[in-house]
């Protein structure tokens, strides 16, 4: 899940420019929209009428090329326009005031897949896509705009029935007449662009105080509405208790047609095929509330975006502590397993991690901050965690904010000097791998301890703190050291000597670190993250297509084609393997290849399975196999979101079983020697 501004960078909408002169205008602090809009689902056709405040140095707006500019003026003046491909060039009166912009044009529909959607399932239109006349921010084109603040604006949006719209921002008022629904939103605050829906949808309310949640469906969805609503209401209530008050008037679930799953300010737009699975009302529904204080509440500054890792932490995580111990552990440990199948040179700092682009930005940007800020309240505490969360919050609440902001708030928090702790886990990439070289009593009886013996393997030591259980004849103490050095040998003071068994290091996985040999079982992302990974297909006809897309959708690089069905053995090599097929050909290829059989787990059960191996030499193999060729084509949806798995079992593109390959004792667990 992504908020608005990370998310449509990645769409790459294609925008043309009109190039303004303005300098004699009103000098606004920040751009202001007055805009009507009118929708028609059924033809695709949008109709808009902008009155556009600008601050004084905009030079330049976009707007789709797919809509045509209709008129142009200031006051009731027409400002000409020269176009030169997709510019569009013009220049304004000296104090001219705002600026009137008319346009029109056909959006493409949904089966389209591009960042704007207008057909008869409804409309989809986030803010920064280009259907609305927009500055420039991108300080290469116009270097005046660096320092842009988002826009104020007001929204008048009318729909045909049987239709409903909503936006961002605060319902002004709404209600239906003889040509269908019209609603005004605003936003007064600099918050970001308004994003616009519609649909043919019911609408489920419930009020809260000033609170307005409501639930925006479709006709099947009736038996959703209260839960999601109650879940809605309790988090909002969680984030309020532990951040701050909650930034905006109210919130909306959106359902929309495509699969998606995407924040914005007091609302999230959530695919209508998956709105029904636990899943996202769990885990995904929290995150998306989450973000109205970490990314639309305060916006990321300079310096990376930390608030990806912050959402996760106190949306999934405390989602995941709030089930248990056993829970919290698991989510630590996938992780730390997804960082174990990352290539090292696709490795980043957290500095460089913008946006969530595909799955190793992910495992960095969420995974790795979500485990810096788990670090930062061990070292110093949850009641200074939560009181540098407030004290951020407080000071930045719809401003822009970096790294560095947040780390001033957890040191005056703290009255810590945390420099160090955020230079080694933010501007660092890699992460340590901890080894127990030995671990032997100290003395005998009461007052002895143990000496353990740690060696920490990387570019430079990182400053460590350790926990360390003790496994006694009596039960089990949990200990902390500090380790900051390549190797050193340290003293555990223990209440009896005498009584330890055995020591582990670090065995919850509260550690961002590099697991050991024997701490993560092979799982799929091992291959589907590496480029260049050797793809084989074991198919003919219909069935070779499927494989070959399905293969595509897997890989988060171009894969190596290495062939199969005779197109040469493509054997041997350190490039992790995917091989893709059907059952029988599946089966001949790994029989040619010297590769073992579907494991008990998988073998013969099901429409198609998957499954993932090491070699004697350590390479990777994953190996997923159909009935036919729409077996293989149910997979195409589901299976990528299951790179944490070693093994699975698909009855249609249902995952009926699923696990993870047991893995052998710890090389982090010692028996103490005496």
């Amino acid at each position: 899940m992504m908020t608005l501004r990370s998310r449509i960078r990645i769409m790459t909408v294609a925008g043309a420019m009109l190039v303004l002169g303005l300098a004699g205008q009103a000098g606004a602090a920040s751009p202001h929209h007055d805009i009507d809009l009118t929708l028609d689902p059924a033809t695709g056709r949008i109709e808009a009428v902008d009155r556009l405040t600008l601050p004084a140095a905009v030079r330049s707006l976009r707007l789709d090329p797919a809509l045509t500019l209709e008129e142009l003026r200031v006051g009731d003046r027409d400002i000409p326009v020269e176009r030169r491909g997709d510019r569009l060039r013009l220049v304004a009166p000296e104090a001219a005031g705002p600026l009137t912009v008319r346009y029109a044009g056909r959006l493409p529909g949904f089966s389209a897949g591009a960042g704007l959607a207008l057909d008869a399932e409804g409309a989809f239109l986030p803010g920064d896509a280009g259907w609305l006349p927009d500055p420039d921010t991108d300080p290469d084109t116009d270097p005046n705009m660096a320092d842009e603040e988002p826009p104020s604006w007001r929204l008048s949006v009318r729909v045909p029935a049987p239709y409903i719209a909503v936006a961002t921002g605060r319902l002004v008022e709404e209600g239906r007449d003889d040509v269908g629904y019209r609603a005004v939103f605003e936003e007064n605050r600099g918050v970001e662009e308004p994003s616009v829906f519609a649909g043919p949808w019911i609408v489920d309310e419930r009020r809260t105080g000033s609170l307005r949640l409501r639930f925006y469906r479709h006709p099947e969805q009736a038996g959703l509405a209260d839960d999601y609503l109650r879940l809605s209401e309790q988090a909002i209530a969680a984030g309020s208790a532990r951040i701050g008050a909650y930034p905006f008037d109210g919130f909306s679930i959106v359902s929309v047609p495509p699969p998606v799953g995407l924040g914005f300010p007091g609302l999230t737009a959530i695919g209508r095929a998956v709105l029904p699975l636990p899943f996202i009302r769990g885990q995904s529904l929290t995150h998306e509330i989450m973000h109205n204080w970490w990314g639309n509440g305060v916006r990321v500054g300079e310096g990376g975006n930390w608030a990806e890792g912050l959402t996760t932490y106190m949306a999934d995580y405390a989602a995941a502590g709030a089930r248990g111990t056993d829970a919290a552990r698991s989510m630590r440990l996938d992780w730390l397993r997804d960082y174990a199948a990352l290539p090292a040179d696709r490795d980043r700092p957290l500095t460089e991690f913008l946006s969530r682009t595909h799955d190793a930005s992910q495992i960095v940007g969420y995974g790795k901050a979500a485990m810096l800020f788990h670090m930062l309240e061990a070292e110093i505490g949850r009641d200074a965690f939560d009181a540098g969360i407030r004290r951020f919050w407080k000071a930045h609440a719809l401003r822009a904010a970096g790294w560095s902001e947040l780390r001033h708030a957890f040191e005056a928090a703290s009255g810590r000097d945390l420099g160090g702790f955020f230079a080694q886990w933010r501007e660092r990439h890699g992460a340590p791998l901890l080894a127990l070289l030995d671990a032997r009593a100290d003395g005998d009886g009461d007052g002895g301890g143990l000496r353990l013996t740690l060696r920490q393997e990387g570019d430079a030591p990182y400053a460590l703190r350790v926990p360390v259980r003790l496994e006694t004849a009596t039960g089990v103490e949990e200990r902390v050291v500090r380790f900051d050095s390549g190797q050193a040998t340290l003293r555990v003071p223990v209440s009896s000597v005498a009584s330890v068994l055995a020591v582990s290091v670090d065995p919850d996985f509260d550690l961002f670190r590099r697991l050991a040999p024997g701490e993560a079982p092979p799982i799929l992302r091992d291959v589907t993250l590496t480029p260049g990974a050797e793809r084989v297909i074991a198919a003919d006809g219909e069935a070779a297509d499927a494989a070959r897309a399905l293969a595509g959708r897997l890989m988060d690089g171009a894969p190596r084609d290495g062939g199969g069905n005779g197109g040469g053995n493509g054997g041997g090599g350190s490039f992790p393997l995917l091989l893709v097929g059907t059952d029988a050909l599946v089966s001949r290829e790994l029989s040619v290849r010297g590769l073992p059989p579907a494991p008990d787990e998988v073998a013969g059960r099901g429409s198609a399975r998957a499954w993932v191996s090491r070699t004697a030499d350590g390479r990777a193999v994953l190996v997923v196999s159909g009935a036919d060729a729409e077996a293989l084509r149910a997979l195409l949806r589901p299976l990528p979101h299951y790179g944490r798995q070693s093994w699975l079992v698909f009855d249609g593109a249902k995952a009926v079983e699923r696990g993870l390959w047991p893995v052998g004792d710890s090389p982090l667990r010692r028996v103490v020697e005496r």
